[in-house]
């Protein structure tokens, strides 16, 4: 006599693979952690709310002066709110390979950059130079984060309220 109905009760541990299943029939709950690969997601699919907040995120930042730590982990435009008041360095801690920060800052201070890597590079792309009297935008490229060799390269630019690039 055939087998009628197959209950769990009837199957062994591990007997049913893969190739068993409906096609479709895999719902979230389902898969592994770590399991879903790169070829399974389809192109143009992942959206700026799954990217990391390295590359979504803005702080606000409210100090003045010394030494302001930017975690590039957590943000990626770092937005000084107020002037500067006194020397300032900008320590980018955490930035990965090919990862870009922006950092919004003004007021007539001295301005140093550095990093957190054990040794690192950092120079300057352009001929832009800080302006203490206006709004800067400086943007930091990490081109290799190799902690005993990191390379950060930036600009400086100003930057005003016009709609007009002409």
């Amino acid at each position: 006599m055939p087998i009628t109905k197959v209950t769990s009760a009837v199957l062994a541990d591990n007997s049913v693979d893969s190739d068993n299943y409906v096609d479709g029939s895999i719902d979230t709950a389902h898969i592994a952690d770590l399991n879903v690969t790169t070829n399974k997601i389809a192109n143009d699919a992942v959206t700026h709310d799954k990217l990391e907040a390295r590359f979504t995120a803005k702080q606000d930042i409210t100090a003045t002066s010394g030494t302001i730590n930017l975690d590039s982990s957590s943000y990626g435009i770092f937005k000084l709110t107020s002037a500067l008041t006194g020397a300032t360095t900008l320590n980018i801690e955490s930035i990965k390979k090919g990862q870009v920060i922006d950092i919004l800052v003004t007021g007539s201070q001295t301005i140093t950059i550095s990093d957190d890597f054990t040794t690192s590079a950092i120079n300057q792309a352009g001929s832009g130079v800080y302006d203490g009297a206006s709004s800067n935008h400086i943007q930091v490229v990490c081109v290799d984060d190799n902690d005993s060799d990191a390379i950060l390269i930036y600009s400086v630019a100003t930057y005003t309220s016009d709609t007009d690039p002409s």
